[in-house]
């Protein structure tokens, strides 16, 4: 066999098990964030508010970075799940974080303000950029 071969015969079981962990974590912070949130954004979105789609948009992406960057310098499954783990609940405060200091923001995704959902969505990718980098080291 080619080494290429050798190499993707070897990598890819390797590469299923850390795709199942970052997935498992990132679909429980999905999961955890939907119940914590005061208003039902997913049926928001579903009635067609674009603020709730905004949010729930930045909310997809923002979970994604941190866990995407405990992949860059994995050393084991542990690893990536300990660091994943980590970077879920960091993730969860930075969110709770920027919630409190935007008082009201619930009722206004409600009321479908789509400016004030923007820059919310904008402040929650950018804490995400920041906590991705942080990991990344």
């Amino acid at each position: 066999m080619s080494p290429a071969l050798d190499s993707l015969a070897n990598g890819f079981p390797w590469l299923i098990f850390y795709l199942l962990v970052v997935t498992i974590i990132y679909l429980a912070g999905l999961f955890i964030y939907v119940k914590l949130t005061p208003h039902r954004e997913l049926e928001l979105v579903q009635d067609g508010n674009m603020a709730a789609a905004v949010t729930f948009s930045a909310l997809v992406i923002s979970l994604a970075l941190p866990l995407s960057a405990c992949l860059i310098n994995k050393m084991s499954l542990f690893d990536v799940a300990i660091w994943g783990l980590l970077s879920l609940f960091l993730q969860l405060f930075l969110f709770r974080l920027t919630d409190a200091i935007f008082k009201g923001m619930p009722q206004r995704i409600i009321d479908n303000e789509v400016p004030a959902a923007t820059v919310l969505a904008a402040f929650k990718i950018s804490g995400s950029l920041i906590l991705a980098f942080a990991i990344a080291g």
